[in-house]
């Protein structure tokens, strides 16, 4: 369920909920970019009679593509239109990651601060946890919107003690600074301190320090209240395949980790200003653009942003999800090209997987197309079996006649499609699976996506 999921980044676990994508989008090199990229939008979403997107792609600070796609209320016919706006969920932690940056610059805390210092009431189970242990995902504390009873409480409207407090009782998961674990509670405790420090609501906070000084007009804390006309209504795509309006959630539990609205324009500007040194100092800004290190495995996070390297590029960008709404945006500096995209639907092809392929057609390295080959049932019941991840992340790979599937607990299956022996893809999203083999069999999976791998071990 998307509740369960709320504000959280993309990870390998959820791949297989991703929807349909095409990969066989026929090469035409005549066309200009604009196209080019507008194509691979109507790839992932064709419908103009479903929820929609707002797609920005800029290069050398000009936008190449600027558009609207779908509906942005399908009960009242209203259309897209890319000044739109929309929840943008953990697209949200930079903006909370900056208003930290920006206490610390004005000598006001330390990253190396214990967040009793400033919190003294919340519990850390008698281990020291840091301020940077908070904007790294390395605090080791429970993320609160994976408890099993989230989803039935978030309509309430709780202050953000009560929403950290929900996970009172459960003992950390690691040593903190040792590993990097997603977790929504450390930034709705970095929205404490921001409060706790500054004396004003994180609200306030960001529009005084952020939004205002940076001319950041459609940006800010979301609102629970009628939407004015610019405002994008979100969906949600039910098991029966029919979309309906989001499930109600009360704006006080995403918080600090995923509560602000904004748009694509404004998004744009926020990056611009950050790498033009206008929001915080850019030796700090570094320092959240860099992977922080972990003492026992490597991190792809920083302060805020995921942050990936490959071609002598930094891709420094982040993604979300919240009840009826989807984000992504990544800025790539060393090639001056930004895309950010809102859509205003859970379900089908998620903005992350469109974002790669964008932002690969600007750079100039337009993603391959893939070719599928056919294998008799024999050879793909060699891969049938279960694989884990970890304890908690298993995937199932089953045949159903010529076609093998992948699927998550609680995810539906997705066609596994055959690029060579050993060597699958899913149509719906870009993650490529091989296999190990031994005596011909599967012994393990490799999932690779964003350039990373996975290993997952047959257990069954």
């Amino acid at each position: 369920m998307i509740q369960r999921m709320v504000w959280a980044a993309i990870v390998l676990v959820e791949i297989i909920s991703l929807s349909l994508v095409s990969s066989t989008r026929a090469e035409e090199p005549a066309l200009l970019l604009e196209q080019r990229l507008d194509r691979l939008v109507l790839d992932c979403y064709p419908s103009a009679t479903e929820p929609g997107t707002a797609v920005l792609v800029m290069v050398d600070g000009k936008p190449v593509l600027r558009k609207g796609y779908g509906m942005a209320d399908v009960e009242k016919g209203v259309k897209v239109t890319p000044d739109m706006i929309f929840r943008i969920a953990s697209v949200t932690k930079q903006f909370t990651a900056v208003a930290v940056l920006q206490l610390v610059q004005q000598g006001k805390i330390s990253l190396d601060d214990p967040i009793t210092k400033h919190l003294p009431d919340f519990d850390t189970r008698g281990k020291t946890i840091t301020i940077e242990n908070l904007l790294t995902h390395t605090s080791g504390l429970f993320n609160v919107t994976a408890l099993d009873d989230f989803d039935s409480q978030i309509t309430r409207d709780l202050k953000p003690i009560e929403v950290a407090n929900l996970i009172a009782g459960k003992p950390l998961e690691f040593e903190p600074g040792s590993k990097f674990k997603y977790s929504n509670t450390n930034y709705i405790l970095l929205g404490m301190l921001i409060e706790k420090v500054t004396g004003r609501t994180y609200a306030e906070n960001l529009e005084s320090s952020i939004a205002k000084p940076l001319g950041l007009a459609d940006t800010r804390y979301s609102r629970d209240d009628a939407l004015t006309p610019r405002h994008a209504r979100g969906y949600d795509l039910e098991s029966s395949g029919q979309w309906a309006p989001m499930k109600p959630m009360s704006m006080t539990q995403p918080f600090a980790a995923g509560a602000i609205e904004s748009t694509v324009d404004d998004l744009a500007k926020w990056t611009q200003a950050l790498a033009d040194g206008k929001a915080v100092d850019s030796k700090l800004l570094e320092r959240a653009w860099t992977p922080y290190k972990p003492t026992e495995r490597p991190s792809d996070y920083g302060y805020g942003w995921f942050i990936r390297t490959g071609s002598g590029e930094r891709w420094i960008g982040h993604n979300g999800g919240i009840n009826g709404f989807q984000s992504a945006a990544v800025w790539i500096p060393e090639k001056k090209v930004f895309v950010a995209i809102l859509r205003n639907g859970t379900g089908r092809a998620v903005p992350e997987v469109l974002l790669g392929r964008l932002a690969l057609e600007a750079v100039g390295r337009p993603e391959a197309k893939r070719v599928a080959i056919t294998l008799p049932a024999e050879k793909l019941d060699r891969y049938v079996g279960v694989y884990a991840l970890s304890p908690e992340a298993k995937f199932t790979i089953s045949r159903d006649g010529d076609k093998l599937f992948a699927e998550a607990p609680n995810k539906s299956k997705v066609e596994l499609v055959v690029e060579a022996e050993d060597k699958f893809f899913s149509p719906e999203s870009d993650v490529r699976f091989s296999f190990t083999m031994e005596n011909e069999k599967a012994t393990q999976m490799t999932l690779r996506r964003a350039g990373r791998d996975s290993l997952a071990k047959r257990v069954d």
